[in-house]
């Protein structure tokens, strides 16, 4: 992999102190309609949600990929009282359940990235989300997993997704407890540690003008305080990986 010289420094220096950066707003999800992200592929955002935490994880995902949601519903629905529902859900956990799905994806072939995700419930992901995995076939296909979650088991639910969609690659998850700032970072995140273009020379391209740099567990950074190691760099549009000094 390329490592950044002196001159990238100056210019990625120069265009740090002249942008202006609002980190609740994605550039490309509000002025880019091509699907930069992850190369243009077709992006497709799959979620189960019972209060609705996990819903706005996946618009916020959908608002940043310009992908296509698709609510995961059950034909029987869930009880809407809070302890019947856990009652259902342990139920069926213990009896390895297959809870039947309302609708299909249609066109699922025609999807390359495909977020599922979905609350925890008893320490692991609801037992609709198998459901729906083994509905398709992810060969060929890249997994994002992602989940909310009131306290703890956010990798086991995390762990769970990847381990349904064996066929598929997988890029890191999020688990979050309902805020959605951090997806931002993580998507840029992602889509560096997926994209082609990540290991590009990114010294040969003077244009290219980037304004944010992330840490490989989705931070943001200043140049000030990058050390050695693997960096995330973004414009809003595309990401670039880079290696600083030697690892």
């Amino acid at each position: 992999m390329k490592r950044i010289v002196p001159l990238f420094f100056a210019l990625f220096l120069s265009v740090m102190n002249m942008a202006a950066y609002s980190a609740d707003r994605s550039p490309l999800a509000d002025d880019d309609p091509s699907g930069a992200y992850f190369g243009g592929r077709k992006v497709l955002i799959a979620y189960f949600s019972w209060g609705g935490t996990t819903q706005r994880m996946a618009q916020e995902i959908q608002r940043i990929t310009k992908g296509d949601l698709f609510r995961i519903e059950p034909v029987t629905p869930y009880p809407t009282n809070y302890t019947e529902c856990t009652q259902v859900a342990l139920r069926e956990r213990d009896n390895d359940e297959r809870p039947a799905i309302k609708d299909k994806v249609e066109n699922f072939d025609d999807y390359d990235i495909i977020f599922i995700g979905c609350p925890v419930w008893w320490h692991t992901a609801p037992m609709i989300i198998s459901t729906f995995a083994e509905t398709y076939d992810f060969t060929g296909k890249t997994v994002v997993p992602f989940c909310t979650y009131a306290s703890t088991y956010r990798d086991e639910t995390l762990q769970k997704i990847v381990d349904l969609t064996p066929a598929a690659e997988h890029l890191q998850g999020l688990g979050t407890t309902g805020s959605t700032s951090g997806v931002q970072a993580w998507i840029d995140l992602i889509n560096g540690q997926w994209s082609p273009t990540a290991i590009e020379n990114t010294t040969e391209d003077t244009a290219w003008k980037p304004t944010r740099i992330y840490n490989l567990q989705g931070q943001l950074v200043s140049a000030d305080d990058m050390r050695s190691g693997i960096y995330i760099l973004s414009d809003g549009t595309h990401t670039r990986k880079i290696t600083v000094g030697n690892l």
